[in-house]
């Protein structure tokens, strides 16, 4: 019996021990997980501070790229601004050289006294002499082409174009619109003076020669006979109309007119100034060009010798869009 209980005694303690020992094995592995998940969290936290310290130097770096690329687009707007800058004042200079050249061409021996008159009236009413110019060789050329002799087209050109001027004045339309329609009244179109007023229909004209003395029909005129009796019957008729930008100046469309008209001239001196440069220049710049045209048909021609599909460029069609043609060497 003793040997029975000493031998279940045995069992109880190496039981215990074996528990105990379960136990400190079981803490052990606890004490590793937990030494391992504050590993775990320490590295954690360290990652989490290396992708704050990243993040904020990717948003450094993204925040500079964008005022890198603002500052860019700014340059590129600034040049784009210089250059139209650059090239409305090239152009103004340009236009009054053609309208200059128009003026003298139409106005022959007339050119000197009426380029005297247009400075004049440019000074006093704050006019582009240019646009002067042009509008008065305009209706120059209009009048001699009817066969009106040249000193009589000389005085009927200039009352036309300060006509105009009044009637872009009283009406208040573009100077432009306004010598388009006394062009078309003296060409003798009916409609675009009549929207204003004037009547050029035969009916007017028969009586506005026969208030002349004229008994001549109008259907029986020569050109140059309508063209002036035209002018006659625009001239006559409207006289409200007449001297009115003159009257009315200090008023704020004209005033600004005149604003337009000095801007415009201000960028023609400007321009004025970079003709002669370019003058020198542009000769280079289209050799330049040229040659590398001549390089590039050379290398095409070299292609399809050769048997490669090319593209080449043929001309435009009537809508100005780009014609290209497909071309493959027959060898």
């Amino acid at each position: 019996m003793s040997t029975t209980i000493e031998s279940l005694e045995l069992e109880i303690l190496s039981s215990s021990q074996s528990a105990v020992r379960g136990l400190d094995a079981l803490l052990a592995s606890l004490n590793k997980i937990a030494k391992a998940t504050s590993k775990l969290n320490t590295a954690t936290i360290n990652l989490k501070a290396t992708t704050t310290k990243l993040n904020t130097a990717n948003t450094r770096v993204g925040k500079s790229y964008t005022e890198l690329w603002s500052k860019i687009r700014l340059g590129i707007a600034t040049l784009r601004t210089v250059y139209n800058l650059f090239k409305k004042c090239i152009t103004e200079t340009n236009d009054y050289v053609e309208n200059l050249n128009l003026f003298s061409v139409s106005m022959g021996t007339y050119a000197g006294s009426a380029y005297d008159y247009a400075a004049a009236v440019s000074e006093l009413m704050g006019i582009d002499p240019s646009d002067w110019m042009r509008h008065q060789g305009v209706f120059m050329t209009l009048a001699t082409g009817f066969g009106v002799a040249t000193e009589r087209a000389s005085l009927m050109s200039e009352q036309l174009t300060q006509l105009g001027y009044d009637i872009s004045s009283f009406y208040n339309i573009s100077v432009a619109e306004a010598m388009q329609k006394l062009e078309s009244g003296l060409a003798g179109e009916l409609e675009p003076l009549r929207r204003i007023g004037y009547d050029l229909s035969q009916a007017k004209l028969e009586a506005t020669a026969l208030s002349l003395g004229i008994d001549k029909s109008v259907s029986s005129m020569t050109q140059a006979e309508k063209a002036q009796l035209r002018y006659y019957a625009i001239m006559t008729q409207v006289t409200v109309v007449q001297g009115d930008m003159r009257r009315t100046i200090a008023n704020l469309a004209n005033q600004f007119r005149i604003f337009k008209a000095q801007l415009t001239q201000a960028a023609r001196s400007i321009g004025s100034i970079f003709v002669p440069a370019l003058t020198n220049i542009l000769p280079y710049a289209i050799a330049v060009v040229k040659v590398i045209r001549l390089i590039a048909d050379a290398i095409a021609r070299y292609k399809r010798q050769k048997g490669y599909d090319v593209y080449f460029l043929t001309g435009t069609d009537e809508h100005g869009q780009k014609i290209e043609e497909y071309a493959k060497a027959a060898g």
